[in-house]
């Protein structure tokens, strides 16, 4: 049976110790080991996660061997998501749809795609207060963290308008949910026009595309048009505040940092594994001090 958490310099570590990881091409960067690994203490349980970098060209060799070992639960990040659907056993309905997976399930020796991004999306928002009724929101992002969170907002009834650096990726988003939910979604361009009209009509806006992770180029909305009643949610976590956030937050709006996010995705791989809640605190809580330190 799991005891405690361990660490890489616990002698305890033993044939006993259950494994979780994350697979991606690069991995250095990410903060889940930080998350899981005190979740796992929290909670007292013997395990350990760990990091390893995939190469696209080596990614069913990867899975195969991450079978093989037993490795009990993984998550998957870029550039992987899709291209894992393949080498997998079977895919939860909804991660099928999408076509997207960042949590895998192996259970004597069947392997079970999921995907907790959208709900990342949303137990963030209802942690924030937000309800779904009547809400409408403004998405950037039609790529694969864009698809997901899409998918989870459409289901729970928002209204949606996609913009995308790409608007063909964006109009090919609105098809497949409006096929799918049999709701109109509209794929709007880039121009100062269009997003300054969606911005006016939205309850929500929502970065999910990697703009403003590099701190310059960042979403094209004027900062006047953010009121004091919007909701604006950013899932960049790389710099906390981007500079969206700051202008929503300069501008009295409420915001939502892309940190939620990933702890309650986190979360939720974490309980699909395990079959325990997640320490919610603990994570947030670990997650805050590495940034700090």
């Amino acid at each position: 049976m799991p005891g405690r958490s361990l660490g890489f310099s616990d002698p305890q570590i033993s044939g006993s110790t259950w494994v979780y990881g994350l697979i991606g091409d690069p991995v250095d960067h990410s903060l889940s080991p930080e998350i899981q690994n005190a979740a796992f203490r929290a909670i007292r349980l013997n395990a350990v996660y760990l990091t390893f970098q995939v190469r696209q060209a080596q990614l069913k060799w990867a899975i195969k061997g991450l079978k093989s070992l037993n490795v009990r639960g993984f998550n998957v990040t870029t550039p992987h998501k899709r291209a894992i659907l393949r080498y997998l056993d079977d895919v939860e309905t909804e991660a099928a749809e999408i076509g997207s997976i960042n949590t895998v399930k192996n259970e004597n020796g069947t392997l079970t795609g999921f995907s907790t991004d959208g709900e990342g999306v949303l137990s963030s928002m209802k942690a924030a207060g937000i309800s779904p009724d009547g809400r409408s929101a403004l998405l950037f992002g039609a790529g694969g963290a864009g698809r997901v969170i899409a998918y989870a907002l459409v289901g729970r009834g928002y209204s949606l308008k996609i913009a995308n650096r790409t608007e063909s990726n964006a109009k090919r988003l609105a098809k497949f949910l409006h096929g799918k939910f049999g709701r109109k979604i509209d794929a709007i361009p880039l121009s100062k026009k269009a997003l300054k009209e969606s911005v006016n009509h939205s309850d929500i806006i929502l970065n999910a595309s990697s703009m403003g992770m590099d701190g310059k180029h960042n979403p094209p909305l004027d900062k006047r048009w953010i009121r004091d009643d919007h909701w604006v949610f950013d899932i960049v976590y790389r710099p906390v505040r981007t500079k969206l956030l700051q202008d929503a937050a300069s501008a009295g709006a409420r915001t939502i940092n892309g940190l939620d996010m990933l702890v309650h995705q986190g979360a939720s791989s974490f309980t699909l594994w395990t079959g325990k809640k997640a320490p919610i605190r603990e994570m947030r809580r670990a997650i805050t001090e590495k940034l700090s330190s």
